[in-house]
C-alpha cells in the first residue's frame, strides 16, 4: 500500500494507537545497520516513540537472511513492524513467508457477523493484527509492496503516483487477468472461514529466494538451477498451467505481453537511491507537529551521507533543508530575544548550551576543521582526482598551489584550530581566487554546521565521516585511539576489538566446511551489529564523534595508500565494458600505512609503494612514521566491510574519471582467505566534476547524475545463474555479492562478454 505525505499523519496515529500498551512490546523496528541514513532515521523515530511513551524493540539487521531470521522470531503480540533503510525492493510477504490470513483480526470479523450479514465481507480493506511499514529510499519499488498488499505500507515522498502511472496500470491489469482466470477454477478453495464469515485469502507461495528488482536475494547460494532473474516470474508462475494459457483469448495475450514488458523494463533499469530515509522520517515528524532542530540535524546528516554515492539526491534536497533551517532558526532567535528581555544572565547559558544549527561554508576537503590544510587537501578525494596526486606531477602541483596562495608550509601544517585568525578569515577569498585555475572549482559550497556548546562545532560532512568511521571500525573505543596507534608501531598481537580465531574452540573439532563458513559469516555480522550501536550512540554523544574523527583520518590514509598502490602496480584492468580491480591475499595482508607527520614530511614517500620494505624509500622511513592498521581493528578483514570496499572503489572511480574521462563502471573484488570467497562490489560510473566551468555543462551533469543507475544487481544474478557459480547475495545494496574463489575467473569472463552492464 502506498502512503504519500498526505497519509503520514493517519499512519502514525494508527501506529501509536495499536502500539500503546502497559504489558508487552507491540512495536519492532528493523534498521539496516550499515546505512548512516537509516541509523539517523532510527534515532529520530526512537526519540518520538519515547516521547509518546511507546515501548519498542530496535533490531539492527545486516542483510536479507538476518532480516528473515529475526522477523520469524518476533513475538506474536507485535502489532507494527517498521523497516528503515531496507525492504522496498523485495516482495516482503513472499520473502518473509507471511500468510495474511493468519493476521486477520478474528474478533473484529466475528463481531461483524449478523444474521442479516452472513455473506462474504468486503475485502477492499482488511482488518489485520499486524502491519509492516517501510521507509526506504532504494529503488525500484517492488510493485507487490506498493500496489498489491494491504499488510505492507510504503512511505513515499509523493513521486511514485506520478512516475509509476504506466507500471501501476500494467500491474493492475495483470492482477485482474489473474483473478478472472483463477476465480472460476479455484472457486472457494482459497477462502478462509472466520467465525461464520468467509474471507478470501491471498495466494501464499513459499520461496527461499525473492527478487529485488529482478534479482533473487536471501538464499545462501545462487546456482544455475534457480528460476532466473525475470521480474515478472510471479505472474508467470501463477499462469503456468496449460489450461489457463489456453483459456486466454489471443487478443488478451498481446496485452499481457505488453504489460509484462512494462514491468520488466521498470525492474531491469537498475537500482539506485532516490530519496533519503531520514528526510522521509523528518517529513513524518513535521506532519505530526514534532519538528525541531535536533530532528532536522539528524535528517541533514542522513541526507549528507548519500552525497558520496548519490550526489544528485543530496543536491536536490539541499535547498529544502536550507529553507527548513531558516524557518526553525528564526523561531529559535525569536525565543532567545524574548528570554534576553526577561533575564540578564541568559547569554552565558546560551553560549554554554548553544546547540544552534546554521547554514555555513562547507569544503570538499577531508575534515578540514579537524585537521590541517595540507592533509585536508592531500586526503580529499576531490583534490586527489583533480590534481592526480598519485603522480609526481600532481604532488608538485599541490606544493605550488600553497605557494601561489601565499600560505607557508608551516601554516599549512598547523591544525585548523591553531591557524592564524586573519588567515582563517581570508581563506575563502584565497581559495576562490587561486583554486579555479587548477580545476578546483567546487572546493567551497554551502553546507550545514551544528554547534555543540563548549565542545565546539562540526559540519554535517565531517559528522558523517565520523559516524561512518565508527561503522567501519572493529577496535575498542575505550582506548586512546590516536595514542595507541602511534605507540604500538608494527605490533602484531591481536587487538582488543578483533574477533577471535574462527577455527579455534568450537570449530577446532569440526570438519564440516559449511559449518566453518557459517561461523565466520556469523562472527562478521556480529561485528557489524556492534558497530551499529557505536554509530547509533555517536549521534547523541560528542565524545564518540571526536573518536570517530581520529579513526576517519587514519582510515582515509589507509585507503589513499592502498589506492596509490593499486594505480602504481597497474592493478586496474580496463575491460570492454567496465574496469576491474581484484585485491588478492598479498594485497589485503599488507596493513601498514604512512603517517605523514608535518614535522618530518617528505613528498617522495607518497610515490613509494607503502609496505614494500625492499624499496629504498620505504626503508628510509622511521619507525614512528608508520602505523600498523591492526591497532584499529581486524586489518585483514578491512576490505570485507562493504563500506570500506565501496569507499576504495569510489576513490578509484574518481581518479580514473579525471585520468582518461571515460565513464566506465567498476567491479572491485576483495579476497577473504578464511572463507575462500571474494566480496565483489559493482559501482556505477562517475563523471568528471566540471562544476564552475560552464553553466551548460553543469546543467547536463546534474541531469546525468539523476539518471545514473547501477545495473550490476541484475548482471550479477544473471551471470551467477548461467555459470553455476556458488554465490551469496544478501546485502541490502543489491550490487554486492560474495562468490567462491575458484568461481571468480569464469564469473568475470562471462560478465565481460554478457553486455548486461
Amino acid at each position: 500500500m502506498l502512503l504519500t505525505p498526505d497519509h503520514f499523519l493517519q499512519a502514525f496515529e494508527d501506529i501509536r494507537r495499536t502500539s500503546m500498551t502497559h504489558s508487552t512490546c507491540k512495536l519492532a523496528i528493523f534498521v539496516a545497520c550499515l546505512n548512516v541514513d537509516a541509523i539517523c532515521s532510527a534515532k529520530m523515530f526512537s526519540a518520538l516513540l519515547k516521547k509518546n511513551l511507546i515501548v519498542f524493540q530496535m533490531i539492527p539487521v545486516v542483510g536479507y537472511n538476518d532480516l528473515k531470521s529475526k522477523f520469524s522470531k518476533l513475538d506474536e503480540s507485535i502489532s507494527n513492524v517498521i523497516m528503515l533503510g531496507c525492504g522496498s525492493m523485495v516482495d516482503m510477504e513472499s520473502f518473509l513467508d507471511i500468510d495474511v490470513n493468519s493476521y486477520l483480526d478474528k474478533e473484529y470479523y466475528e463481531s461483524m457477523v449478523t444474521p442479516e450479514n452472513s455473506t462474504q465481507l468486503d475485502q477492499t480493506k482488511l482488518k489485520l493484527t499486524r502491519k509492516i511499514y517501510i521507509i526506504d529510499g532504494h529503488r525500484p519499488w517492488n510493485l507487490d509492496n506498493l500496489f498489491g498488499s494491504q499488510m505492507i505500507n510504503c512511505f513515499d515522498d509523493g513521486t511514485a503516483n506520478e512516475e509509476l502511472k504506466q507500471e501501476r496500470q500494467a500491474y493492475d491489469y495483470l492482477i485482474s487477468i489473474e483473478s478472472d482466470e483463477e476465480g472460476g477454477e479455484e472457486g472457494e478453495e482459497d477462502n478462509v472461514e472466520v467465525g461464520s464469515v468467509e474471507m478470501g485469502g491471498e495466494e501464499g507461495e513459499e520461496e527461499d529466494n525473492v527478487e529485488v528488482g529482478g534479482v533473487e536475494v536471501g538464499g545462501a547460494e545462487a546456482d544455475n538451477e534457480d528460476e532466473g532473474s525475470d521480474s515478472t516470474e510471479s505472474f508467470r508462475k501463477r499462469r503456468s498451467s496449460s489450461d489457463l494459457q489456453e483459456s486466454i483469448p489471443k487478443k488478451n495475450k498481446t496485452l499481457i505481453r505488453d504489460n509484462e514488458r512494462k514491468i520488466e523494463d521498470y525492474y531491469n533499469q537498475g537500482t539506485t537511491v532516490t530519496t533519503s530515509a531520514s528526510l522521509q522520517m523528518y517529513t513524518l515528524l513535521s506532519t505530526i507537529g514534532e519538528s525541531n532542530v535536533e530532528y532536522l540535524w539528524l535528517s541533514i546528516v542522513g541526507t549528507t551521507s548519500l552525497n558520496a554515492n548519490f550526489s544528485g539526491v543530496y543536491e536536490e534536497t539541499v535547498p529544502l533543508l536550507k529553507e527548513e533551517v531558516r524557518r526553525l532558526q528564526s523561531n529559535d532567535d525569536a525565543v532567545q530575544n524574548t528570554a534576553k528581555n526577561n533575564a540578564i544572565d541568559t547569554d552565558m547559558g546560551n553560549k554554554a548550551d548553544n546547540k544552534s544549527l546554521q547554514i555555513d561554508t562547507e569544503y570538499s576537503l577531508f575534515l578540514l576543521r579537524h585537521w590541517n590544510l595540507y592533509e585536508s587537501f592531500f586526503y580529499s578525494n576531490y583534490v586527489n582526482s583533480k590534481l592526480q596526486l598519485y603522480t609526481t606531477e600532481g604532488k608538485k602541483k599541490l606544493k605550488t598551489m600553497f605557494a601561489r596562495m601565499g600560505i607557508s608550509f608551516t601554516s599549512a601544517c598547523k591544525n585548523w584550530h591553531y591557524l592564524n585568525l586573519d588567515l582563517k578569515k581570508r581563506i575563502n577569498t584565497i581559495f576562490a581566487k587561486n583554486l579555479p585555475p587548477l580545476g578546483l572549482t567546487d572546493v567551497i559550497h554551502d553546507g550545514f554546521v551544528r554547534n555543540f556548546g563548549f565542545n565546539g562545532s562540526i559540519s554535517a560532512g565531517d559528522f558523517v565521516e565520523a559516524v561512518t568511521a565508527l561503522l567501519e571500525f572493529d577496535g575498542d573505543l575505550s582506548l586512546d585511539i590516536a595514542k595507541k596507534a602511534r605507540e604500538e608501531g608494527k605490533r602484531t598481537n591481536t587487538p582488543p576489538g578483533e574477533m577471535a580465531d574462527s577455527f579455534s574452540d568450537g570449530d577446532a573439532n569440526s570438519n564440516n566446511p559449511h559449518d566453518k563458513l557459517n561461523k565466520l559469516i556469523s562472527q562478521r555480522e556480529e561485528q557489524f551489529i556492534r558497530n551499529f550501536w557505536k554509530a547509533y550512540d555517536a549521534l547523541s554523544t560528542f565524545e564518540l564523534i571526536t573518536k570517530g574523527i581520529v579513526i576517519a583520518q587514519l582510515q582515509q590514509k589507509f585507503i589513499f595508500e592502498k589506492g596509490f598502490e593499486i594505480i602504481q602496480k597497474r592493478m586496474i584492468k580496463n575491460l570492454r565494458i567496465f574496469r576491474l580491480v581484484v585485491l588478492k591475499d598479498s594485497f589485503t595482508s599488507n596493513n601498514t600505512i604512512t603517517d605523514i607527520s608535518m614535522n618530518n614530511f617528505a613528498p617522495s614517500r607518497h610515490s613509494a609503494l607503502v609496505g614494500s620494505t625492499g624499496s629504498a624509500s620505504s626503508s628510509a622511513l622511521n619507525e614512528k612514521d608508520t602505523i600498523d592498521f591492526q591497532t584499529l581493528g581486524s586489518s585483514q578483514k578491512l576490505f570485507q566491510n562493504p563500506l570500506i570496499l565501496t569507499k576504495l572503489g569510489n576513490w578509484i572511480l574518481e581518479a580514473c574519471s579525471e585520468m582518461d574521462g571515460s565513464p566506465l563502471p567498476l567491479v572491485i573484488a576483495s579476497l577473504d582467505k578464511d572463507t575462500g570467497t571474494y566480496l565483489v562490489c559493482g559501482l556505477p560510473p562517475k563523471y568528471p566534476n566540471m562544476k564552475g566551468f560552464d553553466e551548460k555543462i553543469d546543467r547536463k551533469q546534474r541531469e546525468d547524475k539523476t539518471t545514473v543507475l547501477n545495473t550490476f544487481s541484475l548482471a550479477f544474478q544473471e551471470i551467477a545463474n548461467s555459470t553455476g557459480a556458488k554465490a551469496r547475495i544478501d546485502s541490502f545494496e543489491s550490487s554486492i555479492i560474495e562468490i567462491r574463489k575458484e568461481d571468480l575467473p569464469l564469473f568475470l569472463e562471462r560478465l565481460t562478454l554478457s553486455g548486461l552492464v
